[in-house]
C-alpha cells in the first residue's frame, strides 16, 4: 500500500529510504525518510500498535534543517480541539490543531505547497 503512494507522489519525491519496516501479526512499524524535488525532506514514523492505537509523527523540513511542518499525536498538547493530534509550525512552540491523521493526508498537503510554490 505505502509503494501505491509513492507512485502516486513520484512528482514530488526525489528519493526515500526506508529505515525500517516490520508487520507482526496487526502491528506495524515503519520509519522512512523522503527527499523531496526541492531538498527538503520528510522523516515519516509509523505504528500502529497490537491494540489498534497508532502512533505517528511526520516531520517536513527544508535541505537546511529548519522546520517546516511536524504532524504528530504525541499526547502532551491537551489544549489542542483535536487532541492529540496536532502540529508544529515553523517552531516546536508553535501547535496548532491538525486534521491530518496519515502519511496520504500530509503527502497531499506537501504536494500542494510544493506545486504552488
Amino acid at each position: 500500500m505505502f509503494y501505491n503512494l509513492l507512485r502516486r507522489y513520484s512528482h514530488i519525491i526525489k528519493e526515500f529510504q526506508v529505515r525500517r519496516f516490520r508487520r507482526v501479526e496487526s502491528a506495524h512499524e515503519l520509519v522512512m525518510e523522503l527527499t523531496l524535488i526541492d531538498d527538503s525532506e520528510l522523516a515519516i514514523k509509523d505504528y500502529l500498535l497490537g491494540d489498534g492505537t497508532r502512533k505517528y509523527a511526520y516531520h517536513w523540513q527544508n535541505k537546511d534543517g529548519i522546520l517546516i511542518i511536524r504532524w504528530d499525536n504525541a499526547p502532551h498538547w491537551k489544549n489542542v480541539i483535536a487532541f492529540p493530534h496536532h502540529k508544529h509550525v515553523e517552531r516546536l512552540e508553535n501547535v496548532e490543531d491538525s486534521n491530518v491523521r496519515n502519511i496520504e493526508q500530509a503527502l497531499e498537503i506537501i504536494s500542494n505547497r510544493l506545486i504552488d510554490e
